[in-house]
């Protein structure tokens, strides 16, 4: 009776992060929005499953039995997504992200002749599970692979999602320039300290099973998962602007040799409907900045007004008239602009930068010859590449 009222806490907790998780998943914002929101959704009926399929209280519930366990199989997945669209928000979810969820979809559908089974048939499998002293038997007359079989999965399963993970972290943090990760500090210390969490509970669950490998119980695991999500909402709810994603660089434009108009400075004649046009002229504008921040599209030399329009499912004619009002650009001085400053930052930052010559440099940043670098750093920044990337080239 104390182990239940123990397990009181992580009953309460898990329709705490449900109720968290469907806030999350109601609230309008990023697609990574929803992914945490799912996660946390999964946690709060798993938390809540696990109460009632411990002892004594599996004999009182027996259509609980094996009902979390495909849950586990999203653990991983969940995870990665979150972190994937938060990093690149411009992604769009495809179906082939739906792979993602094929191993819990496969367990669910094996174990569902079970689900669909009497009491009686389910008691059976519970007394199986209580002579083997582990939820994990070896023996069992429904699904595919035995519940032994599936503990393996599942951990292989999540070591290579937190592997994958951690890769894609570490991918984007190379990436981008010093000067953007201090800018968005908080949302790297949010991201790789849930990561270290998560490594850190991994290596004490699997502590506890090498150390207990046929104990029943799962409070302890229960508690580990709803800590490190519980850190994660405690977090997110002192820092809601975590899930507006990483913040833009504004750093395009600034060092520009043009003077750009500011707003107010060029007036059309028809001036009652200049502020719907700049309001939509400066949605279009964040659109075209957070996918070429986030997709460093302008390193493809072949990249083109029609590509960007394509995956941006906006016209052609809109880019060219939104950049040309509130930025006096073409479309192609626009890429140019965020090739010269990925060199200048990655000259400034990265020491195997400094000892580029200009035609690497060139090169790297997506230009497709010299000529074009040439020409590009002098009509943008009014000296030639060697004068204005001297500073910093050793």
């Amino acid at each position: 009776m104390e182990q239940i009222t123990i397990n009181y806490y992580l009953y309460f907790l898990g329709y705490l992060f449900f109720a968290f998780g469907a806030s999350l998943l109601l609230k309008r914002g990023l697609l990574a929005t929803k992914f945490l929101g799912l996660q946390f959704l999964q946690l709060g009926l798993q938390l809540y499953g696990s109460y009632y399929v411990q002892f004594p209280l599996i004999f009182e519930h027996p259509n609980y039995f094996r009902v979390i366990s495909p849950l586990f199989y999203l653990i991983g997945p969940l995870s990665y997504l979150f972190q994937h669209f938060l990093l690149y928000p411009e992604r769009k979810f495809r179906w082939i992200h739906l792979l993602h969820f094929l191993p819990f979809l496969f367990h669910f559908i094996e174990l569902m002749p079970l689900y669909l089974s009497s009491e009686a048939v389910k008691m059976v499998e519970i007394k199986q599970a209580f002579r083997e002293n582990t939820f994990n038997t070896r023996h069992s007359q429904f699904g595919v692979f035995s519940m032994h079989v599936h503990l393996y999965l599942k951990a292989i399963s999540y070591v290579a999602y937190l592997c994958w993970t951690s890769f894609e972290l570490y991918k984007y943090y190379r990436s981008v320039s010093e000067s953007f990760l201090s800018k968005n500090r908080l949302i790297v210390f949010w991201l790789t300290g849930d990561l270290a969490l998560k490594i850190l509970a991994l290596s004490i669950h699997i502590a506890f099973n090498l150390i207990y490998p046929t104990h029943i119980e799962t409070l302890a695991r229960d508690y580990l998962y709803a800590m490190e999500f519980a850190i994660m909402a405690l977090f997110l709810f002192l820092n809601p602007r975590l899930l507006d994603g990483p913040y833009l660089k504004g750093l395009v434009f600034q060092h520009s040799y043009r003077d750009i108009p500011k707003n107010g400075e060029r007036l059309s004649e028809n001036s009652e409907i200049l502020p719907k046009t700049r309001v939509k002229n400066k949605s279009i504008l964040e659109k075209l900045d957070r996918y070429f921040e986030s997709e460093f599209i302008f390193l493809k030399s072949n990249i083109t007004i029609n590509l960007v329009s394509q995956n941006l499912k906006i016209k052609p004619r809109l880019i060219r008239i939104c950049l040309q009002e509130e930025r006096d650009f073409s479309f192609t001085d626009y890429v140019n602009s965020w090739r010269i400053q990925y060199a200048e930052e990655q000259c400034r930052e990265n020491p195997r930068w400094k000892s580029y010559k200009i035609e690497v440099i060139a090169t790297e940043s997506g230009f497709g010859t010299r000529q074009s670098f040439n020409a590009a750093v002098k009509k943008l920044k009014g000296v030639s590449p060697g004068q204005y990337f001297a500073k910093y080239l050793s």
